[in-house]
């Protein structure tokens, strides 16, 4: 999801590092398997341009509240690389496994060293300014009978539509709901299936068993809460991911994972998606380009 982690070390490689604690990659290893995604990835940003949209979005948002008479203060991107980077199957590079492991102990990191931005009550004035009306309230019904309701008098709604345009509000959920179906229906299909098992096996031999993509996380993610109250212990945690993830990738590259991941996908798509889901996601792709470039001058 980005130029992988924009020639910076992950949190996580430098504590351990700093602790004494390295972790190296095998020589000569394959190159990296494609980062497979639905609709080809057109729903993901990288971490550097969410947060110049997200920056150009607030400032929006703070001169239409201030037009508005109302007092607003701009918040930061808080969240880190992670949410963009981190691949909808599960699927793990080796460089990314080894720096970072699955990401659980990282993401601990970087939450405890930027704390979320502390508010103030807010009057039902200020809040209508800026979330919008009940008057002014659209209803979003979504295949698989998801509604999606927001308010297009708001200040969000404005900035939103300032920077991604007009159609934004609809394009979005209506794309990132086809990339979910797309999604499930990969995950339920027998060769996907087949798949995972053969990387199940994989893993089972490399002493890190697991029946699923998830599986070898879950016990990491368990101890996270008792390791969070010692930094010893919350290095050990570190550096059992970082095993268990190196693990994981190395079994995705030797049974061909990723590659299965793509052709499945590629079957499911052509199935699924109708001409008209197709119109949509050009529409949405062209939005998306055009809030980028505006984004980036």
């Amino acid at each position: 999801m980005l130029s992988r982690f924009h020639g910076r070390l992950p949190y996580l490689a430098l504590i351990l590092a700093a602790a004494g604690c390295s972790s190296s990659e095998e020589p000569g290893r394959e190159p990296a398997a494609p980062d497979v995604r639905p609709l080809s990835g057109v729903t993901a940003f990288s971490h550097v341009d969410s947060v110049r949209l997200h920056d150009r979005e607030e400032r929006a948002v703070t001169a239409c509240m201030t037009a508005r008479g109302q007092e607003y203060t701009a918040q930061p991107a808080i969240a880190s690389a992670r949410g963009a980077e981190t691949n909808p199957y599960g699927l793990l590079t080796p460089e990314r496994a080894a720096a970072d492991g699955y990401g659980i102990v990282g993401e601990y990191l970087h939450l405890r060293s930027t704390p979320p931005p502390t508010d103030k009550p807010r009057t039902k004035a200020w809040q209508q300014a800026l979330t919008g009306t009940v008057e002014h309230r659209v209803t979003l019904q979504l295949p698989g009978g998801t509604n999606v309701q927001y308010s297009t008098d708001g200040c969000i709604a404005r900035a939103q539509a300032e920077v991604y345009g007009p159609e934004w509000k609809t394009l979005e959920p209506l794309t990132v709901n086809l990339a979910n179906r797309v999604l499930a229906t990969v995950e339920e299909e027998p060769a996907y299936r087949e798949a995972v098992q053969r990387w199940s096996a994989c893993m089972t031999e490399s002493g890190h068993p697991g029946a699923d993509l998830q599986a070898a996380r879950a016990p990491l993610n368990a101890r996270l809460p008792a390791a969070a109250k010692d930094e010893g212990t919350l290095r050990a945690l570190g550096r059992d991911e970082i095993e268990a993830a190196s693990a994981d990738a190395r079994c995705q590259t030797d049974t061909g994972l990723a590659e299965a991941v793509a052709d499945v996908q590629r079957e499911v798509e052509r199935k699924l998606l109708t001409t008209e889901n197709e119109k949509t996601i050009a529409r949405y792709r062209q939005a998306k380009e055009r809030a980028l470039d505006a984004a980036a001058e």
